[in-house]
């Protein structure tokens, strides 16, 4: 497998896990009928295959990688407040659904002008922005910059709290540890072999192998970044295909559109974009329109956006 398969299966993983997810999202997991495919429904009425803030956001994020050929943080957070405010890049037409601590940061910037309006409050640790680094890890490692540094700066627009940051630097490099072909095993005992380089315990834990042990209820799939990665961590270790592991993601419900949003990157990279189940690529919402600028950042070429996009 090549890498342009491993980074385009990251970006469309990302929006499978969401789409899968959202039926179920806010559920109390076993209060629904198990989530087998595409479904519609759920608390945002949404049709089979459509996605939600994740994939919204990391569209934000992967459009302007493309315009500016660069990472932008201004223009990154412009277009996150224009999905907020507009439904730019939603997939319908508005802004349905947003994370409290992204809701304030944005909040925070359209006051203020501060382009990195993540909170450091301990209380926000929320799972906002690693449900998003696809594409700034995708742009990372085919332009030679360090993917840990991008993944958190791309955290501190919305998400500042050290738990946030170091989650997303853990898994900007797990990710980048996924295109050199190891086997889950040995990834893993790479992942696990970080844990002391980790200043906040839980984070290390995690990484350490917690996920490991655990069953639900102790997996959550809730909002708490920490709690978000070990849920996705689950799901990837205890599975043996990207279909098998989307389902026992986004069957924890509660916050299951970024479980599977999480767990779809790295599956989704691992796995490749041919291990996505056909029908599921076929079924989601856009999905030429996501490969293609896929593909543009991978080759640093300019393409005609959809209408809509720019």
């Amino acid at each position: 497998m090549n890498n342009r398969d491993r980074l385009k299966g990251m970006m469309v993983g990302l929006a499978v896990g969401d789409a899968l997810g959202a039926p179920v999202e806010f559920m109390e997991p076993g209060s629904f009928e198990p989530v087998s495919g595409y479904r519609s429904g759920g608390p945002h009425g949404l049709l089979p295959g459509y996605w939600t803030d994740d994939t919204s956001m990391a569209l934000c994020s992967a459009v302007s990688l493309h315009e500016c050929g660069e990472f932008n943080p201004a223009d990154q957070i412009d277009r996150f407040l224009r999905w907020f405010r507009k439904g730019y890049l939603s997939s319908t037409g508005r802004c349905f659904d947003i994370g409290r601590r992204t809701l304030e940061a944005l909040v925070r910037y359209e006051r203020t002008g501060e382009v990195y309006a993540g909170e450091e409050s301990y209380d926000s640790a929320g799972n906002g922005a690693l449900m998003r680094l696809a594409p700034v890890i995708i742009y990372a490692l085919q332009h030679a910059q360090d993917p840990q540094t991008l993944a958190r700066e791309h955290g501190r627009l919305t998400h500042a709290d050290p738990r946030c940051i170091e989650s997303n630097a853990v898994f900007a490099r797990l990710l980048s540890v996924v295109l050199e072909g190891v086997d889950k095993s040995r990834l893993l005992e790479r992942l696990a072999s970080w844990s002391s380089e980790i200043s906040d315990v839980e984070v290390a834990q995690v990484v350490a192998g917690s996920y490991r042990d655990k069953v639900p209820p102790a997996i959550r799939a809730s909002g708490y970044v920490v709690a978000s990665l070990e849920a996705a961590l689950w799901a990837f270790y205890r599975s043996d295909n990207f279909a098998e592991g989307a389902l026992m993601a986004v069957n924890l419900g509660h916050d299951s559109d970024t479980i599977g949003a999480i767990f779809g990157q790295l599956a989704g990279a691992f796995y490749g974009i041919e291990a996505i189940p056909t029908e599921w690529r076929d079924g989601l919402y856009q999905y030429d329109a996501i490969v293609e600028l896929t593909d543009a950042i991978i080759d640093g070429v300019t393409i005609d956006l959809p209408p809509g996009w720019k």
